[in-house]
């Protein structure tokens, strides 16, 4: 694992995994060429390349879940520009505030768990969670 890959832990739970923006420039100069930041259990799967020129992925597919039940979701962020103060909430303790992280320029995270978010800066950033959308109704349950 990498030393710029943080786990944020509540009860020996992942709420979150922060990849820093330092993180590809580290495995660049461990000479390895992919890094998996998240555990296998993870319903997404998240990794960084570092590939050199004219390298090759062999073609292929990925094949489908026969079946999928009671399946956690999970966000994915990446930040563009500016910064992020995003609170991490358990709901295994009446949804209490555990933590609280900063992310900026560079950094991605995952989150495993509730969360709110601050904008620090003006910012840009792309999000990458599980579909079909449900409506909102149905996806999200707002803490009090």
């Amino acid at each position: 694992m990498s030393s710029h890959v943080e786990n944020v832990m509540h009860n020996g739970r992942i709420l979150a995994i922060i990849i820093r923006s330092q993180a590809i420039t580290e495995l660049e100069k461990s000479g390895k060429n992919m890094l998996f930041a998240t555990p296998n259990e993870f319903p997404f799967q998240v990794g960084i390349h570092h590939r050199k020129k004219n390298e090759t992925i062999a073609a292929h597919f990925h094949l489908p879940f026969t079946e999928l039940t009671n399946f956690p979701v999970q966000e994915f962020f990446h930040v563009i520009s500016g910064r992020v103060k995003i609170d991490l909430y358990d709901d295994s303790h009446a949804d209490a505030k555990v933590s609280e992280v900063i992310v900026a320029a560079g950094d991605s995270i995952i989150l495993n768990t509730g969360h709110g978010f601050t904008f620090l800066d003006d910012a840009k950033m792309v999000e990458l969670k599980q579909g079909p959308y449900r409506g909102k109704e149905q996806e999200k349950r707002f803490v009090q």
